[in-house]
């Protein structure tokens, strides 16, 4: 008997071993899927950083920005494809779960597009834009009220609108689905959305915008609900 308790021992050992092996390896397995890029908020740096974003556009000309949130995890390059590929991709074309953040299919990256929509999966780790449900929380937006996205060009700083959660709806559903509005045409559709998000807010920031100033709404999975999303919308300030 004493025999058999040791051998079932050793074997639940080995399994826990694999398993704490597979986390270990796939942590860090992660981690490499994306290049770095370390901020700070100084001139110089900032300009060589945007020459650092432009080498790494020599490796990948689908980037086309960064985004990073001061202390949090969300630090990483924002792609873009006419048909979603960095779903389930890394900066290096590679298949990767935790995908890349892009942005949405539907945009154009020209000057009337009034409304960027950037997706990224919400993962278990804290990576990608898990912590944009950090959003949810009153104090935490207090403390995080702009971020910054740097683009091959110049550094952008945005500032927060609102949070709000909602969900993908089926496309009979005769409601506001917050991410289909990529492609804003005029001051009155502009309106209707800011509306909208207004009625969605999870608290009042006392923010708002006006046509025609640069919308950018984050979005990942929440949830709470089935296929449900959370997006934190922001206008561009600077």
């Amino acid at each position: 008997m004493k025999k058999k308790r040791r051998i079932i021992s050793s074997i639940l050992l080995f399994i826990i071993a694999i398993i704490l092996g597979f986390t270990y390896f796939y942590n860090n397995h992660l981690v490499t899927h994306q290049p770095k890029l370390n901020i700070e908020d100084n001139q110089t740096i900032l300009d060589s950083q945007i020459t650092k974003l432009n080498n790494l556009h020599l490796q990948n000309n689908d980037l086309v920005g960064w985004i990073n949130i001061e202390k949090t995890n969300i630090n990483y390059p924002i792609m873009y494809t006419k048909d979603n590929f960095y779903l389930h991709k890394d900066f290096y074309k590679h298949d990767f779960k935790a995908g890349s953040l892009f942005i949405d299919k539907n945009n154009n990256l020209n000057p009337r597009d009034i409304n960027l929509i950037i997706h990224g999966h919400s993962m278990k780790d804290g990576s990608m834009f898990h912590d944009l449900l950090l959003y949810k929380e009153y104090p935490f937006y207090l403390e995080h009220k702009t971020f910054t996205i740097y683009t091959l060009t110049e550094v952008q700083t945005y500032q927060v609108i609102a949070t709000i959660v909602s969900k993908v709806y089926a496309s009979s559903d005769n409601v506001f689905k917050y991410y289909q509005s990529y492609n804003i045409q005029n001051e009155e559709e502009y309106n209707n959305y800011i509306l909208n998000i207004k009625k969605l807010a999870l608290y009042n920031t006392n923010v708002t915008a006006n046509y025609p100033e640069q919308l950018l709404t984050l979005s990942t999975c929440e949830y709470s609900t089935t296929d449900g999303r959370l997006a934190v919308i922001a206008k561009r300030i600077k």
